[in-house]
C-alpha cells in the first residue's frame, strides 16, 4: 500500500531504466468522438489513491470518454493491468538522464511536460488525485485554460502539515489558489475531508464536491476467495482473535499502537490466545519487527510484507484494525466492512465517523491510546454478537453507498458538467 511518489527535486534512482518514450503523436490530434480525459498519478502503485485512478481509467463510459494516464514514474501494481488501449504517458523515461540542479527546475519540467501531453493528445479534462500532483496539473491547466478535477484524500491540516515538504509556506499558497481557480472541481472523499480542506486552505466550503470513494465489490468478493498458502494457515488457527492490520508500515498508520495493544492485553489476561497479523511494508518495518521482539511478541505477531491482493487475509481475520494517527476516507476499512469483518478504528478521520454512524457499523477508540485500543479488542472477544451485528449492517451500508459503478456514474457527469462549462468560460 504505497503511497503517491511526490514531485521531487532528485532524479530516482530507475530514472535510466529504457522506458517507452512520452507520446508516439508528433503532432496535436484532432479531437473527434469521446473527449479525452487524462488521469494523473505520482506512479501506479498499489495504494487506494492508485487503485481508485486505475479503476476510473479502465471504467469510463468507451462512448463518452477516452482515458489517458500521465505519471511521474512508470513503475506500480497496477501498471500492467492497464488496457493497451489506454495511452501510459510518463514523465521520467523522456528525463531520466538529465540533471537538474536548480531547486524547482524538476517540478518546472514536470508542468512543462504535462502541458506537452495535454496539448499534443487534445486532452479535454484533467483528473488528479493528492495534493503533490494537484501542485504540477494546477500550474499546467491554468496556462492552457483546461477544466480539471482535484480530488482530495486526506484532511489537509493533518496530511499536508505532516508530509516533509520543501518550500510548504509557498505549496500551501498555491494549492489554494488551485482549488479557487474557476476551472478547477476539486473533490473531497468525504464531508470531513471537505471540512478541513476549506478551513485549511481558506477556500469557500461550497467550492467542494463531496463524492465517497468506491471500491468494486465484486472483485473484493473474488479476490478474497483465493486461496494463499500462509493465509490458509492463519484460517485454520485456534487462536481466541485473529486480528489484522492493513496499510503502509510508516508511522502516520499506527502500527506500533496495535502491537502495543496487545502486550496489554497479554498482560490482563495471559490465558488468551491472540493473532496479530501486519500486512503491508514500508519504511517503518525494521523498527516494528524490532519492537516485537522487544516485547516478546513473535509468537503472536506475524508480518506478510507487501501482498498484492489483501482480501484472504481480511476475510480470515475475526477483526480488522485500523490504529492510524490520521487517514481520509481508506479503502480497508470499506473493503473489510465489504467482506463482512468487524471493524475497529481509532478517531484517526471524520470521514470514518461518517462511514461507522457513532459506532453502528464498527467501534471507534481515541488516538494513540494503546489502553482504549485493547479494551475494545477484548470485548471483540467478550461480546462477539454484537460485534457481528454491526459488521452486517456495515456490510449492507458499504453495498448500499459505496458501490462502484454508481462512482463512476457520478464522476462521468461531473466530467461532463467541468468540460461543458470550460467551453463556455
Amino acid at each position: 500500500m504505497s503511497p503517491t511518489p511526490k514531485v521531487s527535486d532528485s532524479v530516482p534512482q530507475n530514472a535510466t531504466l529504457n522506458q517507452a518514450p512520452l507520446s508516439t503523436a508528433p503532432q496535436t490530434l484532432t479531437q473527434t468522438g469521446p473527449q479525452r480525459v487524462l488521469c494523473c498519478s505520482g506512479s501506479l502503485e498499489g495504494g487506494g489513491s492508485e487503485r481508485q485512478l486505475w479503476q476510473l481509467a479502465t471504467g469510463l463510459d468507451a462512448a463518452r470518454f477516452s482515458a489517458e494516464i500521465f505519471v511521474l514514474y512508470r513503475q506500480g501494481l497496477f501498471l500492467s493491468q492497464v488496457p493497451s488501449r489506454i495511452p501510459v504517458h510518463d514523465f521520467w523515461s523522456a528525463h531520466g538522464s538529465q540533471h537538474f540542479p536548480w531547486p524547482g527546475q524538476i517540478r518546472r519540467r514536470q508542468i512543462r511536460h504535462l502541458k506537452r501531453v495535454i496539448l499534443e493528445r487534445n486532452i479535454a479534462l484533467v483528473y488528479d488525485r493528492t495534493f503533490h500532483m494537484t501542485l504540477l496539473t494546477a500550474a499546467a491547466c491554468r496556462s492552457l485554460a483546461k477544466p480539471r478535477v482535484s480530488v482530495i484524500v486526506s484532511p489537509p491540516s493533518r496530511d499536508f502539515v505532516r508530509s516533509p515538504e520543501r518550500f510548504r509556506w509557498l505549496k500551501k499558497r498555491l494549492l489554494a489558489a488551485a482549488y479557487r481557480d474557476p476551472l478547477c472541481w476539486p473533490v473531497a472523499v468525504s464531508s470531513s475531508v471537505a471540512d478541513d480542506a476549506a478551513r485549511f486552505y481558506g477556500v469557500p466550503r461550497n467550492r467542494f464536491e463531496t463524492i465517497p470513494s468506491p471500491i468494486d465489490i465484486a472483485a473484493v468478493e473474488r479476490g478474497s476467495e483465493e486461496k494463499i498458502d500462509e493465509c490458509e494457515q492463519l484460517a485454520q488457527q485456534t487462536a481466541s482473535l485473529k486480528i489484522v492490520v492493513v496499510g503502509r508500515l510508516s508511522s502516520e498508520k499506527g502500527q506500533s499502537l496495535a502491537i502495543e495493544a496487545i502486550t496489554r492485553i497479554k498482560s490482563a489476561r495471559p490465558s488468551l490466545s491472540i493473532c496479530l497479523t501486519i500486512v503491508g511494508d514500508g519504511p517503518d518495518r525494521q523498527s516494528l519487527e524490532q519492537l516485537v521482539q522487544r516485547l516478546s511478541l513473535e509468537n503472536c505477531v506475524h508480518f506478510t510484507g507487501r501482498v498484492v491482493n489483501p482480501y484472504p487475509w481480511i476475510r480470515a481475520s475475526d477483526l480488522l484494525c485500523i490504529p492510524s494517527y490520521y487517514e481520509g476516507l481508506p479503502n480497508v476499512a470499506l473493503e473489510a466492512l465489504c467482506l463482512g469483518t468487524p471493524l475497529l478504528a481509532t478517531e484517526c478521520s471524520g470521514a470514518l465517523a461518517e462511514l461507522l454512524g457513532n459506532n453502528q457499523r464498527g467501534v471507534l477508540t481515541p488516538v494513540q491510546n494503546a489502553d482504549a485500543l485493547a479494551s475494545a479488542i477484548l470485548d471483540r472477544i467478550d461480546a462477539p454478537q454484537v460485534w457481528r451485528a454491526r459488521a452486517t449492517d456495515g456490510q449492507a451500508w458499504v453495498r448500499a453507498h459505496h458501490g462502484l459503478q454508481p462512482w463512476l456514474q457520478r464522476m462521468q457527469q461531473l466530467f461532463e458538467q467541468r468540460i461543458n462549462h470550460g467551453k463556455l468560460a
